[in-house]
């Protein structure tokens, strides 16, 4: 009786993996990581203009190390191994942090100056030092929102990075009801595209004020004005970004169309 529950319960989740709000929410993840990696390679060719930061910006020569967890978490969710994921998006958390405050202390010095000062910091995975950064496209009060969304996050995933009762209780349940590795259905994508967002929308966050402030403008505001066409445009932190970029000339006729359609695409 029981085998014949658990074949059930695996013919059910295999029609849940072939339906169309299943390949909805999995083209929302490809979606997503087509859109950061258009992003970061952005910044990087922008950036590397000037002859010097593709060499000296920290942010920039980890890229490919960012790149690749963006990859591998795609390739992980193709097989169903959420937690596995998550571990990957809290090290893009810390990662991100990291390189964003060592471009900002020490803009001037090498890549291999700045490993050897901050080996201490890039060993750690304490992201407390998120509370001595600076985000300049935020006030005051948006930079502490910025700050406790980050570090709930990052609570959050620690979860699935070390061993804990929650991440056992949880993953024995999923197996109680025949959601084993291959076998996640179309509830355990879309929780993992929650997670997946607000990380790689932080990510975004990060890498913007590690580049000069022309490049980020580049990057968001179209020649007619409008704000680039990507996924993140529906985070609230970087649609205040976008916000900071109004005083330009092509955008001066039609700011009032750009704060309606900020209003309406934020949803995380």
């Amino acid at each position: 009786m029981e085998d014949q529950t658990n074949f059930k319960s695996q013919v059910d989740i295999q029609q849940e993996l072939n339906s169309e709000e299943y390949k909805h929410e999995w083209n929302r993840l490809i979606d997503m990581r087509k859109s950061i990696t258009y992003c970061l390679s952005f910044c990087y060719m922008n950036s590397a203009r000037d002859g010097i930061s593709g060499e000296q910006n920290f942010f920039l020569r980890i890229l490919d190390d960012i790149i690749q967890s963006i990859a591998s978490i795609e390739m992980l969710a193709k097989e169903g191994i959420m937690n596995t994921c998550r571990r990957e998006l809290r090290y893009l958390i810390e990662l991100s942090i990291k390189s964003c405050l060592i471009v900002n202390k020490n803009p001037k010095k090498s890549f291999e100056q700045q490993i050897a000062e901050y080996e201490k910091l890039l060993s750690s995975s304490n992201i407390n030092p998120i509370n001595t950064l600076g985000f300049s496209y935020f006030d005051k009060v948006q930079q502490e929102d910025f700050k406790t969304e980050v570090k709930r996050l990052y609570g959050y995933l620690s979860k699935y990075t070390h061993a804990s009762a929650h991440q056992i209780q949880e993953r024995l349940a999923s197996a109680m009801n025949g959601r084993t590795i291959g076998f996640e259905g179309i509830s355990e994508l879309k929780v993992l595209n929650k997670d997946v967002e607000k990380v790689l929308s932080i990510v975004v966050v990060m890498i913007f004020h590690s580049v000069a402030q022309y490049v980020v403008g580049d990057f968001l505001v179209e020649p007619n004005g409008k704000t680039v066409d990507w996924y993140f445009n529906k985070s609230k932190f970087i649609n205040i970004i976008d916000e900071s970029f109004d005083y330009k000339h092509e955008r001066q006729v039609k700011l009032a169309e750009l704060k309606e359609e900020r209003f309406k695409r934020i949803t995380f």
